[in-house]
């Protein structure tokens, strides 16, 4: 069992960078996938043990054919968050 295991979803909407389900070492926040995402992105901390280092993620966990929209809101709005 690791020490910590914490995660964020981040989805890429028209509106911007919004936050999706979250889970925290002792709590689980489920949101639904807004329908107009074209991107969602999982950033992950974790760690093995209380001597561990932290370790960080991030990784796409969905996205959409529109690679054209894709590119167009990510030039918008940038990368996404990088807080949990």
């Amino acid at each position: 069992m690791s020490a910590s295991n914490e995660w964020t979803e981040w989805h890429l909407t028209p509106r911007g960078w919004e936050r999706g389900t979250e889970k925290e070492d002792f709590r689980r926040v489920d949101r639904d996938p807004p329908p107009d995402r074209v991107l969602t992105v999982t950033n992950q901390e974790y760690m093995g043990s209380t001597f561990s280092a932290m370790q960080k993620s991030s990784m796409v966990t969905w996205q959409s054919k529109d690679e054209t929209g894709i590119s167009k809101l990510k030039k918008q709005f940038g990368e996404p968050p990088t807080s949990l």
